[in-house]
This record gives C-alpha cells, sequence and structure tokens, in this order.
C-alpha cells in the first residue's frame, strides 16, 4: 500500500483529535480561570526521523496538546473576596499536602478564619503561609496586601512557575512538575478586587477552528477513498 494513505490517515486522525479539544474549550467557556487548549502538530519528513521514529513512512503526528495560558476578561462581581490578576502570575493553594496553582480567585473566609478556594483549598501568602482573616469587610491592594479594620492582616501570594512545567488538574487548578522551592514570586503581576478572570476561550475562534477541521477530515475522507480505490484498481490489473 502507499505511503500517502499513512498520512492522509493520521492527519484524518488529527483533525478528530483537534475537535475533541475544541469541544471541550467549548463546553468550558463560562468556567471562570480555565485556560484552553490546543493541538500542535509536526511532519516526519527528514530521512533520519523517517527511519528512527517513522519506519520509512510518510505521516503526520501529534507531539503534545499544549495549554494556551492567554489572559482572560476580567470580569467585576460585588464579592470583597474575589480577585483576579493581571499578567503573568498564579495564586498559590494548598489541599492537604499537595501545592496547586490556579488564576481563579473566587475565594472566602472559611469558619475558622482561614482564607480558601471555593472548593477549600488554602490560599498561600507570598511566603506560602495559611492567611487568617478577620470578619468583616476587607479591602485586598493591586499588591495583594489584605486591609481589614484590624489593619493589614496578610498578603496574598502570587508566583510565577514555569508554564511549562504545569499540568491540568481540574477545576481551573494546575499541579507543578518542577522544584516547588524554585518557583519565584511574580515580580509584575497586579491584583484586583471584587474581579474575576473569566475562561479565554473565545467562540468565535474556536467556531472557526472548528468548522476548518471539519472540512479538513471530510477531505481526508475523501483522499482515503481514492486511495483505496487505486489500491483496488492496481489489484485488479496485476491479476491479468
Amino acid at each position: 500500500m502507499s505511503s500517502g494513505v499513512y498520512a492522509v490517515l493520521t492527519g484524518a486522525v488529527g483533525k478528530m483529535q483537534t475537535l475533541d479539544v475544541v469541544a471541550n474549550n467549548l463546553s468550558n467557556i463560562n468556567t471562570a480561570g480555565f485556560k484552553k487548549e490546543r493541538i500542535n502538530f509536526s511532519s516526519l519528513l527528514d530521512d533520519a526521523t523517517q527511519t528512527g521514529r517513522a519506519q520509512g513512512l510518510n505521516y503526520t503526528y501529534i507531539p503534545e496538546t499544549k495549554t494556551d495560558y492567554t489572559q482572560g476578561m476580567m470580569q467585576t462581581t460585588q464579592n470583597d473576596y474575589d480577585v483576579a490578576i493581571n499578567g503573568d502570575g498564579f495564586f498559590k493553594v494548598q489541599r492537604g499536602e499537595d501545592i496547586l496553582y490556579t488564576r481563579l480567585g473566587n475565594f472566602k473566609r472559611a469558619t475558622d478564619g482561614t482564607l480558601v478556594t471555593r472548593s477549600g483549598e488554602q490560599v498561600l501568602s507570598a511566603d506560602s503561609k495559611t492567611i487568617n482573616v478577620p470578619e468583616g469587610p476587607i479591602g485586598i491592594d493591586d499588591r495583594g496586601v489584605i486591609l481589614s479594620n484590624a489593619g493589614e492582616v496578610g498578603q496574598i501570594g502570587v508566583f510565577d512557575p514555569d508554564v511549562n512545567l504545569l499540568k491540568k488538574q481540574g477545576g481551573s487548578q494546575f499541579v507543578y512538575g518542577g522544584d516547588e522551592q524554585a518557583v519565584p514570586a511574580s515580580a509584575e503581576a497586579q491584583l484586583f478586587q471584587r474581579r474575576l478572570e473569566q475562561s479565554n476561550v473565545g467562540s468565535m475562534q474556536e467556531t472557526t477552528i472548528m468548522m476548518t477541521s471539519m472540512r479538513a477530515f471530510e477531505s481526508y475522507q475523501k483522499a482515503m477513498k481514492n486511495y483505496f480505490t487505486i489500491e483496488s484498481k492496481a489489484d485488479e490489473i496485476g491479476s491479468l
């Protein structure tokens, strides 16, 4: 069989995977703090790669799905505990012994006064400690300093992990695959109180990708049909 059919087949598979990713992006368009994903495509064409990885066949492969960390739009809220990051950086939160990173700052005060996420993780300070907040109204400045009637009570930490080492854990949270102790504080991030960062998924862009991927998939289907027709005709000629 012609090696070209493998390029067509894997191309079709790639478009199916793209559609799956786009569908997941669109399903989270209203999920605050969600980061969309993209598939990176590559082609195996050079002789060395063909021999070592493609076994002499020309095909498209998909090495990885990557997260797009582009900042989402900010939505104004009426909650003193809602905080959005403007610029690079992540909040650091703790679940049991696990450290997680997130851009979703929809925090609250637990019954014991600890600052936590809506799902219960402890929000960590600039020095990676838990934060206790007194009852009553609070203010949060652009550096994350929390102010109450009693004065300054803590500072929300914003950190700058290597995004290439982050892995999605669900709930707009990520786990870090590198040295946790080496993650620096973010020097440029600015915090906005009573705002939440929304999903960075754009419906028009995702719809466009979906439509072009569907058309490409249909073209691959037709090409595969043509390849099999040619192969069938070649077999008939060979048998004469």
